[in-house]
């Protein structure tokens, strides 16, 4: 019976292997297509003519949908995704659907109106504090030494765009000293969510680096269409030193996922899950959304923000979040954003 058994997983891994294979396939073309043609259009000064736009935008597309549906075909099962109880959350119905409703609220307000996102980064901040205090005894010391180090790296590193106005003070300020008590927060949702993963929290380290590295990889085409599109900005010529292109994007890569993936998707999908318990893949579709398209408004509320700024780097970040793990999507971002600081150091 063992032997039979060692067998029929043996096989269904085999079989699964093979499965795989044409997807595994398709994705390492297209990351080879677009990273060599995006790379040719920035060596014929793509940024300062705007020339290939349509096929920029072809490749941007075709990419992020192939991303999606290769980490999602390779990601682990959602039966990992911790299971709802009402002790963990709410005490009554009322208390699901008021929270529900507030989520909703957000969403709508981030879309229509200019203040949004300023609501929705206040509901983040009110939210990681209240997890803070509720599950104060499952606060360790290394997580505390964890989000210290989290928010220094990020402080430090957002400091040279703040000196020459590229950043404003009090983003830099607020994003980066956030992040302290945001990151334990995330962590303490994670630990009743389950949903994608954490190494650093659990002090795995060296996992951690390998994960922040395969997520970089995995977006390199996107921080080279990022590049192509013009991003960081026009004009900037205090990028003088080798080094800062490679320290500049741990602000954002670390910031900004910790607000959005870490803590926005797991409140998200703590606070849903009550009501699609026994839709765990639609309850994450919509958390990608939601952290995606906030993202991007929370840069700018226009039209070619929500577009692509939300649909096209933020959805593929909040999903390699929810399908790999939170360091996958800080390498993601810290990719998106190296290439571009890379191209203007050199004065493409």
């Amino acid at each position: 019976m063992a032997k039979n058994s060692i067998k029929s997983t043996t096989m269904k891994k085999i079989r699964g292997m093979f499965n795989l294979a044409p997807i595994k396939t398709i994705f390492l073309l297209l990351w080879i297509i677009t990273t060599v043609v995006i790379i040719w259009t920035l060596q014929h000064n793509v940024r300062v003519t705007d020339q290939y736009n349509a096929i920029r935008k072809i490749l941007h597309i075709s990419y992020v949908l192939v991303l999606l549906w290769y980490i999602n075909q390779t990601g682990p099962s959602l039966s990992q995704v911790g299971e709802y109880h009402r002790s963990e959350s709410f005490h009554s119905k009322w208390g699901i659907w008021i929270s529900v409703f507030i989520i909703i609220l957000l969403f709508t307000l981030t879309i229509f109106s200019d203040s949004g996102i300023a609501l929705l980064l206040l509901f983040l901040i009110v939210s990681s504090f209240w997890i803070l205090i509720a599950w104060r005894k499952e606060i360790l010391r290394r997580h505390v030494i964890q989000g210290l180090v989290l928010a220094l790296i990020a402080y430090l590193a957002g400091t040279q765009m703040a000196k020459n106005e590229f950043l404003g003070t009090p983003v830099h300020y607020l994003l980066s000293g956030l992040t302290f008590p945001m990151y334990i927060a995330g962590g303490l949702i994670f630990k009743r969510t389950r949903l994608g993963g954490i190494q650093l929290f659990e002090s795995k380290y060296s996992e951690s680096l390998t994960s922040a590295m395969k997520g970089a990889l995995l977006f390199v085409p996107l921080g080279l269409l990022n590049a192509a599109s013009g991003s960081p900005a026009a004009g900037i010529t205090w990028v003088t030193k080798w080094w800062m292109p490679i320290w500049l994007p741990w602000f954002s890569g670390i910031a900004e996922e910790v607000w959005f993936r870490l803590l926005l998707i797991g409140i998200c999908f703590f606070i849903l899950r009550p009501i699609l318990k026994t839709y765990p893949a639609l309850l994450v579709i919509v958390v990608v959304l939601f952290s995606g398209i906030t993202f991007g408004l929370g840069h700018e509320r226009t039209l070619e923000r929500f577009l692509t700024t939300g649909l096209l780097y933020g959805v593929p970040m909040a999903a390699v979040f929810v399908r790999r793990d939170f360091e996958h999507s800080v390498g993601a971002h810290y990719m998106v954003n190296m290439i571009p600081w890379i191209i203007v150091f050199l004065g493409k």
